[in-house]
C-alpha cells in the first residue's frame, strides 16, 4: 500500500516549515533542529526540493531556503511526487510495465484507488497546510503544559 518515504515526509516537513516563515529564508541547520531530522539528511532532501523546483536557495549571510513559486501553486502531491511517485503498486504508476493489466480483474480498481489518491495530494495546498499549521502550533502553545 502507500507508504511516503523518509524523505518525502521530510520534505513535508520541510516545505511547511518554510512556507509558514514569517520573515526572509530558512536555514536548513534551524528546520533540522525544530523538527528533529539529521541535518546532512535534510541537506539532501532540501537539494531535491531545490532540483525540483520547488524551493529557492541563496547562500550568503541573509541566504537560506524560501519557496521558489506561491505555496498556493504548490500541491502535496507536487512535493511528494519530487521524491517519488505515490504509488499504490507498480501497476498503476506505470501500467505498460504491468504484463496482466488487460487479464486482471483488480488493476481497474487499483487504477481508481490510484486515481483518487492523486486527486487528493493534489487538492491538498502547501499555503492551506501553512494556515493549518500555523493554528496547531498556536493552539498547541496556549494548551497547559502536560495536556499535549
Amino acid at each position: 500500500m502507500l507508504g511516503l518515504t523518509r524523505k518525502a515526509d521530510y520534505g513535508l516537513r520541510l516545505m511547511l516549515e518554510v512556507a509558514s516563515a514569517q520573515r526572509g529564508a530558512v536555514r536548513t541547520a534551524q528546520v533540522a533542529r525544530r523538527q528533529q531530522i539529521p541535518y546532512q539528511f535534510l541537506r539532501k532532501v532540501a537539494q531535491t526540493l531545490v532540483a525540483s523546483g520547488l524551493l529557492a536557495s541563496a547562500r550568503g549571510p541573509r541566504g537560506g531556503l524560501s519557496l521558489a513559486r506561491p505555496a498556493q501553486d504548490i500541491s502535496v502531491l507536487d512535493i511528494v511526487s519530487a521524491f517519488d511517485a505515490p504509488a499504490l503498486n507498480r501497476c498503476t504508476v506505470d501500467p505498460p510495465t504491468c504484463d496482466r493489466r488487460d487479464c486482471c480483474a483488480v488493476f481497474p480498481v487499483w487504477a481508481r484507488a490510484q486515481a483518487q489518491v492523486e486527486r487528493v495530494l493534489s487538492g491538498a495546498l502547501l499555503s492551506q497546510l501553512a494556515l493549518d499549521q500555523t493554528a496547531r502550533s498556536r493552539a498547541a502553545s496556549r494548551r497547559p503544559a502536560g495536556r499535549h
